[in-house]
């Protein structure tokens, strides 16, 4: 037993009998109090009633589902209250599923099934150490390696051996998408989501042409959602999050073609 969690208050959402049993056993194991909400519904009006050390947040639930409830606390007027930490419990083991965790302000995963010690070590580390798991992960990254943010092979076979040629279209880059991302910012802090919409579908293509991976799907659900006026708390966060990888990959094309 963790004597460091053993004070802690958690809210599990979770609507599976069986996987509420597990969690409920390794909770008690852990001797950390909590609550259980069946619904994303349940979670808000949880986290307005009640004050928690960390959410256990299952992704697929009725009514809202993990992401939704997650955005709708990072929203909130309460200073404290949104910033809970928020770990997603997700049975989803598929690469890039958690950059839609990341980018709907969520603190960590736990991939179902996990066992007592993993639950331990992640709270832990978020609740105990205040870590974000994704940010430590994206500066460990950095330290560790010179990894490009783009990838310009699509570039490279359009250009047949031409470097005057990527080093005028990365200078476009530079002079262009920059701006098209604050325009896009612009548009969400207006709440202008259709015009958003546009903006995304403009950049997309770029992105993509670029090789961008960390953004080619937050710019398509800003395309989508905008379009379709949905899940438009997230649209922020994301536009946020392609702004800063834009400006990232911008810096690296300036000192890769001394721009």
């Amino acid at each position: 037993m963790n004597k460091e969690l053993s004070h802690l208050k958690v809210l599990v959402a979770e609507d599976n009998e069986v996987n509420k049993i597990l969690i409920k056993r390794m909770l008690q194991h852990l001797q950390i109090d909590f609550d259980i909400a069946l619904t994303g519904d349940e979670v808000l009006q949880f986290v307005n009633t009640h004050n928690y050390d960390a959410i256990l947040m299952d992704i697929q639930m009725p009514d809202k589902n993990g992401i939704e409830a997650t955005i709708e606390i990072r929203n909130l007027a309460d200073e404290k209250k949104k910033q809970i930490p928020i770990i997603a419990l997700t049975a989803n083991g598929l690469k890039g599923e958690e950059q839609k965790y990341e980018a709907a302000g969520m603190n960590g995963y736990l991939n179902k099934p996990f066992k007592e010690n993993e639950l331990a070590d992640i709270l832990t580390a978020i609740i105990i150490d205040k870590k974000n798991l994704f940010q430590h992960k994206h500066i460990i990254a950095q330290a560790t390696t010179t990894t490009k943010l783009y990838n310009l092979s699509l570039v490279n076979d359009l250009a047949q051996g031409n470097t005057e040629f990527i080093k005028n279209l990365s200078q476009i880059f530079i002079d262009t998408i920059p701006a098209t991302s604050k325009e896009l910012l612009q548009e969400v802090a207006n709440e202008n989501w259709e015009q958003a919409s546009k903006i995304a579908h403009k950049l997309k293509s770029t992105i993509d042409t670029m090789q961008i991976a960390s953004i080619k799907d937050d710019v398509r659900m800003i395309e989508a959602n905008g379009k379709a006026n949905t899940n438009v708390l997230m649209i922020p966060i994301l536009a946020q999050k392609i702004d800063r990888v834009i400006n990232e990959v911008t810096e690296q094309l300036k000192e890769e073609f001394n721009l």
